[in-house]
């Protein structure tokens, strides 16, 4: 796209942003003077959109196929193929020998080594501890070749560098560790955890396992260390900094490698296809695919999700009346969509997924009205106990 084209799509995206800021009057004049110029930067601006949406496409079957691939080399050597989620980050090493589980929703580490012993434990815990999030990004070969690929395929791929900070032990000692002392705490941590043995069936090979807790406040420790990126953003984009809080604890678990293979990245867990090119194009003025590196990095995440809740409550919820009411329509809209928010109002009205057609319905109730009816009424189970779980954990923080 030449420099002509890119401001005609830019014209379109700003005459598209400001209809629901004029009236119908004023909005005729401007048609009527500016139609011609429109109609021809709407026809490029449709030939962009497919242009992005066929990005996407090849970021979605860039992805698959790694997944997949992924998945079968781990169904070579384990029972249980386990792979990272939201709230749980797991990884394999030594040719899928080795496997490292963190589950940040049970608060947990799990070590298992195929034909392993006890003394082997050791070394790979201490590992574990001195583990960046650089040292993980480029040892997740779903991430990593993603990424890779992408960058030789798509144009303007917009990447980040994933920082060196500490991924576990920050969680148990604000220093960071030298060799001495990673092998000190992992000498305690494996004292006080719970070792067994078993035998994995698809290999015949014994396997050794360790299991170790977190720390019981690593939720809050995680808190104060992204404390300073959410108040930072939630100030620039005028959104309640516990209501990004609230939606970090629920989507991750303050996991700084919260995956999930929709794909969705980080603490926010953002989708490239939705609140990724949403807020990109909000924040820089045009549509681009986000790279995990870019997301991964907890600074980088946190402003695409808060701008992408300003985007929420200040755009495509504007017409709602009440706050609280805005607020409630906002949250679901973060886990399911404004499309399937309005569509949970729209059952009588044949409006389907349009917000303009939801919006007599939402203001004609009480924000508790509105509330009830997301969490009886939104299309999926999941949405309906995440607006549940966004809205009581807002007041913890």
């Amino acid at each position: 796209m030449d420099g002509d084209q890119l401001k005609k799509v830019l014209l379109v995206i700003t005459i598209l942003s400001c209809f629901s800021l004029v009236s119908a009057d004023s909005f005729e004049d401007f048609k009527n003077q500016n139609m011609g110029e429109f109609d021809n930067s709407k026809q490029e601006f449709s030939a962009y959109k497919k242009e992005v949406d066929k990005a996407f496409e090849a970021y979605k079957s860039i992805m698959e196929e790694e997944f997949q691939a992924y998945k079968d080399q781990i169904s070579k050597k384990w029972d249980s193929t386990e792979v990272s989620t939201n709230t749980k980050w797991v990884e394999y090493l030594n040719n899928y020998n080795i496997r490292k589980i963190v589950d940040f929703e049970s608060k947990e580490i799990q070590i298992d080594i195929i034909g392993g012993s006890d003394a082997s434990l050791k070394p790979v815990l201490k590992d574990l501890l001195k583990e960046d999030r650089g040292d993980a990004f480029r040892r997740d070969p779903v991430s990593f070749n993603t990424e890779k690929k992408l960058k030789k395929q798509i144009p303007n791929v917009q990447s980040g560098k994933v920082n060196d900070e500490p991924v576990i032990s920050k969680l148990f000692t604000e220093k960071k560790l030298n060799d001495s002392e990673s092998e000190s705490l992992a000498e305690k941590l494996i004292k006080n955890g719970d070792i067994r043995k078993d035998k994995q069936l698809k290999t015949g090979k014994p396997v050794v396992s360790l299991k170790v807790k977190l720390p019981e406040d690593t939720y809050q420790k995680s808190a104060a260390k992204v404390k300073p990126y959410v108040e930072k953003y939630a100030k620039e984009f005028n959104v309640n900094p516990a209501l990004v809080m609230s939606v970090i604890y629920n989507e991750s678990r303050f996991n700084p490698l919260a995956k999930s293979y929709v794909p969705a990245y980080g603490l926010m867990q953002i989708v490239p296809k939705s609140a990724g090119i949403d807020a990109i194009a909000f924040l820089e003025g045009e549509k681009r695919v986000l790279a995990p590196s870019y997301l991964y990095d907890a600074e980088n995440n946190i402003k695409v999700g808060a701008a992408y809740l300003h985007i929420l409550y200040y755009r495509y919820f504007k017409g709602v009346n009440d706050p609280l009411s805005k607020l409630y329509c906002s949250i679901a809209a973060y886990n399911t969509g404004a499309g399937n928010v309005a569509y949970a109002f729209n059952k009588n009205n044949g409006g389907r997924y349009s917000v303009k057609r939801a919006l007599p319905e939402i203001n004609s109730m009480a924000p508790s009205q509105v509330y009830k009816h997301l969490k009886t009424n939104l299309r999926y189970d999941e949405a309906k106990r995440y607006i549940v779980k966004v809205t009581e954990k807002i007041k913890d923080y």
